[in-house]
């Protein structure tokens, strides 16, 4: 079967010299240059072939008016109902596994060859529609020279070959009056309103002065260790005033050391002399008096945290006394008001921003200038 299908096959035809009276003569009376072939390479088809090969169908082009493809013709000034054209397609066989093109012979054996051709009509062109120009503006000077204009809109676009939309805005030359002094050759250009912009809360603007205060506070330290450096003699002062401290630590170590009143002296037998607790009893005092404000602050905060601890237990009492289910509601909805107007609730969202907007100078040529 395979010998007998596929390529490799050949056909033959009869070739004969005829005059132009039609009868037969020899072969020598005809050119032999211009005889044509008597045979050719074929292709036999087979049953099975119909799953190998098929038609391959392109998409059908732009509707050509059929004036212009005979061409010489005038398509009509007149269009009603619209314009006879046709539309073609590219119609190939080819194999239905690597879509490699075949012979038009091998699917024609199976399958007419599709049509490569069809009528069509081509709706007539629509130009554009524009509305009425919209009134002329104020003129753009008060005195002197100035501009306006006016405006229309696109009512329905341009199709099939329509003519395009005209100009949709015209400007005209104004003059309300001469002015009385010189004309002003400068004007003031004002932008949009930009976005609406939150500034920087209080914590942070406090957060970075901080900041700032920190690192001026390191710049002037590290100018005094420079400076420091520079002048001996007040290293020697500061040496003194640090030799002074540990002078006066050791003396309170030996203090505490020392018995109160009414206890035992060690068993050293050493006592702390007269002046030494004269100091002793002064730094006690000063220590006293330093930790005074956090101990206030302590029983301060003890009582506000006793007197919310009262209000909760009255508040849980009276709620359990509610029994009423009207009352009950009425208590509920009173919590929710509170809860969204209370700080970080819905109703708090709200803050107050800024905005900025461009102003410029424009010079009457044109040019912006800087602002005086």
């Amino acid at each position: 079967m395979g010998s007998e299908c596929g390529p490799g096959g050949s056909q033959s035809r009869a070739v004969w010299c005829s005059h132009p009276d039609g009868w037969t003569t020899l072969h020598t009376n005809c050119d032999q240059a211009e005889r044509p072939d008597n045979q050719q390479g074929c292709f036999r088809v087979c049953d099975w072939h119909k799953d190998l090969y098929g038609w391959q169908l392109g998409a059908w082009n732009q509707c050509v008016p059929v004036v212009m493809r005979n061409g010489g013709g005038q398509r009509p000034a007149v269009c009603s109902r619209g314009e006879e054209g046709i539309q073609t397609r590219e119609v190939g066989c080819v194999q239905k596994a690597d879509g490699e093109p075949a012979e038009d012979a091998i699917c024609e054996y199976f399958e007419p060859r599709p049509r490569q051709e069809q009528a069509c009509l081509i709706p007539c062109p629509r130009d554009c529609v524009v509305s009425e120009f919209t009134p002329w503006t104020l003129c753009s000077k008060t005195c002197g020279m100035g501009l306006r204009n006016r405006v229309r809109n696109v009512l329905a676009p341009p199709l099939f070959g329509g003519s395009a939309c005209p100009n949709l805005t015209e400007f005209q030359t104004c003059q309300v009056g001469p002015c009385e002094g010189e004309e002003s050759l400068y004007s003031l250009r004002v932008g949009p309103w930009g976005p609406c912009s939150v500034p920087n809360s209080r914590q942070v603007r406090q957060t970075d002065k901080a900041l700032k205060e920190s690192k001026k506070r390191s710049k002037e330290a590290d100018r005094l260790s420079k400076e420091g450096k520079n002048q001996p003699r007040e290293n020697k002062q500061v040496v003194g005033v640090n030799k002074q401290m540990r002078d006066d630590e050791k003396l309170y170590k030996e203090v505490e050391k020392t018995p109160r009143e009414g206890e035992k002296p060690p068993r050293d037998g050493k006592k702390a002399s007269a002046p030494n607790r004269k100091r002793i009893r002064a730094n006690k005092k000063a220590d006293r008096q330093a930790d005074r404000p956090r101990r206030q602050k302590k029983m301060k905060n003890k009582d506000k945290r006793e007197k919310k601890r009262k209000e909760v237990k009255e508040r849980l009492r009276e709620r359990g006394k509610v029994k009423d289910p009207e009352t009950r509601e009425l208590v509920k909805k009173r919590r929710n008001k509170n809860r969204l107007n209370r700080p970080g609730g819905k109703f708090w969202d709200l803050q107050v921003g800024y905005q900025t907007r461009e102003v410029s100078c424009q010079h009457k040529s044109g040019n912006m200038e800087a602002l005086r």
